[in-house]
Protein backbone atom coordinates (compact mmCIF):
# COMPACT_ATOMS: atom_id res chain seq x y z
CA UNK A 1 0.00 0.00 0.00
CA UNK A 2 1.41 3.29 -0.50
CA UNK A 3 4.15 5.47 1.31
CA UNK A 4 1.83 7.72 2.36
CA UNK A 5 1.43 6.00 5.86
CA UNK A 6 -1.89 4.14 4.63
CA UNK A 7 -0.54 0.52 5.30
CA UNK A 8 0.25 2.18 8.77
CA UNK A 9 -3.26 3.18 9.15
CA UNK A 10 -4.63 -0.48 7.98
CA UNK A 11 -2.18 -2.25 9.89
CA UNK A 12 -3.10 -0.30 12.87
CA UNK A 13 -6.95 -1.11 12.08
CA UNK A 14 -7.77 2.94 12.06
CA UNK A 15 -9.00 2.61 8.77
CA UNK A 16 -11.49 -0.07 9.50
CA UNK A 17 -13.78 -1.58 6.51
CA UNK A 18 -16.35 -4.01 6.83
CA UNK A 19 -13.90 -6.81 4.63
CA UNK A 20 -15.25 -9.91 6.50
CA UNK A 21 -11.12 -10.09 7.62
CA UNK A 22 -11.56 -7.38 10.27
CA UNK A 23 -15.27 -8.48 11.13
CA UNK A 24 -16.84 -11.22 11.76
CA UNK A 25 -20.51 -11.54 12.01
CA UNK A 26 -22.04 -12.67 15.44
CA UNK A 27 -25.97 -12.43 14.70
CA UNK A 28 -28.54 -10.76 13.40
CA UNK A 29 -31.53 -8.18 14.46
CA UNK A 30 -34.17 -8.08 12.02
CA UNK A 31 -32.11 -7.69 8.65
CA UNK A 32 -28.86 -6.24 10.16
CA UNK A 33 -25.99 -7.86 11.43
CA UNK A 34 -24.18 -7.74 14.77
CA UNK A 35 -20.48 -8.04 13.91
CA UNK A 36 -17.32 -8.00 16.06
CA UNK A 37 -13.98 -7.81 15.88
CA UNK A 38 -11.43 -10.62 15.61
CA UNK A 39 -8.17 -8.60 15.36
CA UNK A 40 -8.24 -6.19 17.58
CA UNK A 41 -9.01 -6.11 21.76
CA UNK A 42 -10.45 -2.46 21.80
CA UNK A 43 -13.66 -2.12 20.57
CA UNK A 44 -14.01 -1.14 17.00
CA UNK A 45 -16.25 -0.08 14.00
CA UNK A 46 -15.97 -0.13 10.60
CA UNK A 47 -15.76 3.08 9.51
CA UNK A 48 -17.53 2.33 5.56
CA UNK A 49 -19.62 -0.27 5.39
CA UNK A 50 -20.14 -1.53 1.37
CA UNK A 51 -22.71 -4.04 2.89
CA UNK A 52 -25.12 -2.48 4.96
CA UNK A 53 -26.40 0.96 6.33
CA UNK A 54 -26.06 0.12 9.84
CA UNK A 55 -24.48 -2.60 11.70
CA UNK A 56 -24.56 -3.78 15.70
CA UNK A 57 -21.47 -4.10 17.23
CA UNK A 58 -19.96 -6.25 19.98
CA UNK A 59 -16.84 -6.22 22.10
CA UNK A 60 -14.44 -8.94 21.05
CA UNK A 61 -14.37 -9.71 24.94
CA UNK A 62 -17.97 -10.47 24.93
CA UNK A 63 -19.65 -11.16 21.67
CA UNK A 64 -22.65 -11.53 24.01
CA UNK A 65 -23.17 -7.91 24.44
CA UNK A 66 -23.59 -5.06 22.21
CA UNK A 67 -21.32 -1.88 22.57
CA UNK A 68 -21.93 0.12 19.83
CA UNK A 69 -24.31 0.69 16.92
CA UNK A 70 -23.05 2.64 13.33
CA UNK A 71 -25.13 4.24 10.57
CA UNK A 72 -23.82 5.09 7.37
CA UNK A 73 -24.64 6.52 4.67
CA UNK A 74 -25.80 4.69 1.76
CA UNK A 75 -24.11 6.84 -0.92
CA UNK A 76 -21.01 6.75 0.21
CA UNK A 77 -21.09 4.33 2.04
CA UNK A 78 -19.22 6.39 4.74
CA UNK A 79 -20.22 6.48 8.53
CA UNK A 80 -22.87 9.07 9.71
CA UNK A 81 -23.65 8.42 12.92
CA UNK A 82 -22.64 6.00 16.46
CA UNK A 83 -24.37 5.18 19.60
CA UNK A 84 -22.15 4.25 22.32
CA UNK A 85 -23.60 2.03 24.46
CA UNK A 86 -22.14 1.75 28.23
CA UNK A 87 -22.93 -0.30 30.80
CA UNK A 88 -22.45 -0.74 34.38
CA UNK A 89 -20.41 -3.49 36.26
CA UNK A 90 -23.86 -5.41 36.59
CA UNK A 91 -24.63 -5.15 32.43
CA UNK A 92 -26.93 -2.15 32.99
CA UNK A 93 -27.43 -0.15 30.54
CA UNK A 94 -26.02 3.64 31.88
CA UNK A 95 -28.73 6.28 30.51
CA UNK A 96 -27.41 9.53 28.98
CA UNK A 97 -26.60 12.32 31.50
CA UNK A 98 -24.77 15.14 32.05
CA UNK A 99 -22.22 15.70 35.39
CA UNK A 100 -19.93 18.40 36.82
CA UNK A 101 -16.51 16.65 36.82
CA UNK A 102 -13.48 19.40 37.79
CA UNK A 103 -15.98 22.06 37.60
CA UNK A 104 -17.31 21.46 34.09
CA UNK A 105 -19.80 19.43 32.47
CA UNK A 106 -19.06 16.36 31.39
CA UNK A 107 -21.50 14.14 29.78
CA UNK A 108 -21.43 10.38 30.69
CA UNK A 109 -23.71 6.85 30.04
CA UNK A 110 -24.88 5.52 26.76
CA UNK A 111 -24.38 9.00 23.93
CA UNK A 112 -24.01 9.38 20.24
CA UNK A 113 -21.52 10.70 18.14
CA UNK A 114 -22.03 12.48 14.62
CA UNK A 115 -19.55 12.20 12.45
CA UNK A 116 -19.13 14.73 9.83
CA UNK A 117 -16.72 14.63 7.37
CA UNK A 118 -15.64 11.25 6.81
CA UNK A 119 -12.73 10.80 4.92
CA UNK A 120 -11.13 7.80 3.55
CA UNK A 121 -7.76 8.81 5.43
CA UNK A 122 -8.50 7.84 8.70
CA UNK A 123 -9.62 11.41 9.49
CA UNK A 124 -13.26 10.52 10.09
CA UNK A 125 -14.40 13.71 11.93
CA UNK A 126 -14.28 13.89 15.00
CA UNK A 127 -11.36 13.48 17.55
CA UNK A 128 -12.55 10.19 19.93
CA UNK A 129 -15.41 11.30 22.68
CA UNK A 130 -15.07 15.12 22.10
CA UNK A 131 -17.10 16.66 24.10
CA UNK A 132 -18.91 18.56 21.34
CA UNK A 133 -19.61 15.38 19.50
CA UNK A 134 -21.92 13.57 22.54
CA UNK A 135 -25.67 13.91 22.23
CA UNK A 136 -27.70 12.38 23.99
CA UNK A 137 -29.89 9.27 22.35
CA UNK A 138 -33.31 10.74 20.64
CA UNK A 139 -36.55 8.84 20.90
CA UNK A 140 -35.61 7.10 17.49
CA UNK A 141 -32.19 6.03 18.44
CA UNK A 142 -33.57 4.57 21.47
CA UNK A 143 -35.56 2.03 19.43
CA UNK A 144 -32.46 0.37 18.45
CA UNK A 145 -30.70 0.78 21.39
CA UNK A 146 -33.74 -1.30 22.70
CA UNK A 147 -33.41 -4.04 19.84
CA UNK A 148 -29.69 -4.00 21.18
CA UNK A 149 -30.61 -4.52 25.03
CA UNK A 150 -33.25 -7.34 23.61
CA UNK A 151 -30.65 -9.30 21.94
CA UNK A 152 -27.73 -8.69 24.67
CA UNK A 153 -30.81 -10.54 27.07
CA UNK A 154 -31.20 -13.36 24.79
CA UNK A 155 -27.77 -14.01 24.11
CA UNK A 156 -27.22 -14.45 28.09
CA UNK A 157 -30.03 -17.42 28.26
Amino acid sequence: MGGNGASDHYRDYSLDIYSGDRFKQVGTIGNNKVVTTNVKINTSIPMNSFESKMYYVTSPNNPNQIVAIAFYSGRTHKIVKSIDLEYDKSGNLIPYKVVKHKGKNKAIGTHVHKWPGNKEKGDVGRKSHDKNNSFEPTKSDMKFIKKALKYNQEQQK
